[in-house]
């Protein structure tokens, strides 16, 4: 079995005397996208920030290509890992183009200039995420799900292997989710970049996921192929919500849909 690209092993963090994480193990294998679930307060975004190196582990160990993320000094660092939020860039006065071209510059030499490699870089990023036709518009004048999407092409262009993305959907439209899907799951398999995607959209991930790693009070409640964690039972138990899953008549996927008439525990 191939090594992961970036895993975690025991991982705990807290903040003063409060857990967030305790004894989370994840892996993150090529070519793959995993969906990071649990309600809000579970610790996705803290478990983000942890993979990429921002906070250090409070116990247990990550290892991004068998090393610990803080031992890379920045430049390398963003050669290998990207990061995308869910707030799009809105108020820098560049264009699309020109922003998506920002992911360049790991591989930029000291003194800097384009590359016949960036602009390739640059055009594949563009055109993998639909935005060619709007590569000289301002971000100013482009919509929240396209923004996202440029920020996807950014992270596209720097070609990194291991994509974290935090809820990147949260603002977005139907249409706009299942775009950023479409894109992500596109390239890993076309790249073999190992992405995590951090959500809340129970159905949409089970589409698109590969495997799902559930989060509750701070530690992995179940992980697993869609249909073994998006089970009624686990989804009460993390959400205090009560649930039916079937599969999707059209494509054979886990569908999850609340129980009316079920009203929500007291967490």
């Amino acid at each position: 079995m191939t090594a992961p690209l970036l895993s975690a092993r025991r991982l705990s963090f807290r903040y003063g005397e409060r857990a967030v994480l305790r004894d989370v193990d994840l892996d993150l294998p090529s070519g793959q996208v995993t969906v990071l679930l649990g309600p809000n307060g579970s610790g996705k975004s803290t478990l983000i920030k942890v993979l990429s190196g921002v906070l250090p582990p409070g116990d247990g160990e990550v290892a991004l290509l068998g090393r610990p993320p803080r031992s890379f000094d920045r430049r390398e660092m963003a050669r290998l890992l990207s990061v995308v939020g869910q707030d799009p860039p809105v108020d820098f006065p560049m264009t699309v183009a020109e922003y998506v071209a920002l992911g360049r510059f790991p591989h930029q030499g000291f003194f800097g200039g384009t590359t016949a490699e960036d602009r390739e870089g640059i055009d594949g990023a563009l055109a993998m995420t639909g935005l060619a036709p709007l590569r000289d518009r301002a971000l100013s004048e482009i919509s929240a799900g396209e923004r996202q999407r440029a920020t996807v092409a950014r992270a596209v262009a720097q070609g990194a292997r291991v994509m974290l993305l935090d809820e990147p959907t949260a603002f977005l439209d139907i249409r706009h989710r299942v775009a950023f899907y479409e894109i992500v799951t596109r390239l890993a398999g076309a790249c073999g970049v190992a992405a995590l995607v951090a959500s809340h959209d129970l159905s949409l991930c089970a589409e698109y996921g590969a495997r799902i790693v559930l989060l509750s009070g701070g530690t992995v409640a179940s992980q697993g192929r869609p249909e073994e964690v998006l089970t009624p039972e686990n989804v009460r138990e993390a959400y205090g919500v009560a649930v039916a899953c079937d599969r999707n008549p059209a494509t054979g996927a886990v569908r999850v849909t609340p129980l009316r008439g079920s009203p929500p525990e007291n967490r």
